[in-house]
């Protein structure tokens, strides 16, 4: 291990896992978003954008998979995918100025 360790990059390895980190966080808050919806605790912004349930359904063994890692819906609301933007602008300035200091 220790020798394999010296051939990898640190930093990159470091800036990716943080990178899949950030994804994996966006799923979960689009996955809670929309659990409230449902529960009707959340009762604003859930028009459906679109449907891509014809194409890759949640349903289906991938869809799963997607949704799991990266919170995949295939009849995403408003809201879920203006969380997920916002997010993700979020935490890539925050990542932005943390580099800069």
């Amino acid at each position: 291990m220790y020798v394999l360790g010296k051939k990898i990059n640190v930093e990159y390895f470091f800036n990716l896992s943080t990178f899949l980190l950030v994804i994996f966080a966006a799923g979960f808050l689009v996955s809670g978003i929309g659990e409230f919806q449902q529960l009707g605790w959340l009762p604003f912004g859930n028009e459906i954008l679109w449907d891509t349930s014809s194409i890759l359904s949640s349903d289906s063994a991938v869809g799963h998979l997607l949704h799991a890692l990266v919170g995949y819906t295939d009849k995403p609301t408003s809201l879920q995918v203006i969380s997920y933007v916002v997010y993700l602008v979020l935490i890539g300035i925050s990542s932005v100025v943390r580099k800069r200091t």
